[in-house]
């Protein structure tokens, strides 16, 4: 089974995930946006139940973004590190978080017409076509 590590800039919060991740993929959503303040953010989901904290901060901080979603983060830094939906069984990591971000090649883009337009974004399916 592969393990992914990773972790917020200072190295507070640490995470290991093992299993396989899926639908890595691109977000320019308003919400994801302002939370990273970024044009856009990389993500790749991994099992909920097959992830632990293990850095000497303990689990991330968690900030209510939606009805239906939270978000976590490192208060000594101020890292993005997730996006979960309530009741899900995967949770969302930021893919720059990961030791080996290469590992994950985003396949799509969601809410790319929220980006901004000077914004040109290859994922994986269109730098093969």
């Amino acid at each position: 089974m592969t393990t992914y590590t990773g972790g917020c800039l200072c190295g507070s919060i640490r995470y290991t995930a093992t299993g396989e991740p899926s639908r890595p993929h691109y977000c320019s959503c308003k919400m994801c946006q302002q939370w990273s303040g970024a044009p856009v953010v990389a993500w790749v989901d991994f099992p909920r139940n097959a992830l632990s904290w293990d850095g000497p901060g303990g689990e991330p901080s968690v900030y209510r973004s939606s009805e239906m979603a939270k978000r976590g983060f490192c208060t000594q830094c101020g890292g993005t590190l997730f996006a979960l939906d309530d009741g899900a069984d995967t949770i969302c990591m930021t893919t720059a978080t990961l030791d080996n971000p290469d590992s994950h090649i985003p396949e799509s883009h969601s809410f790319a017409d929220a980006a901004p337009a000077w914004l040109h974004v290859t994922t994986k399916a269109t730098s093969n076509s």
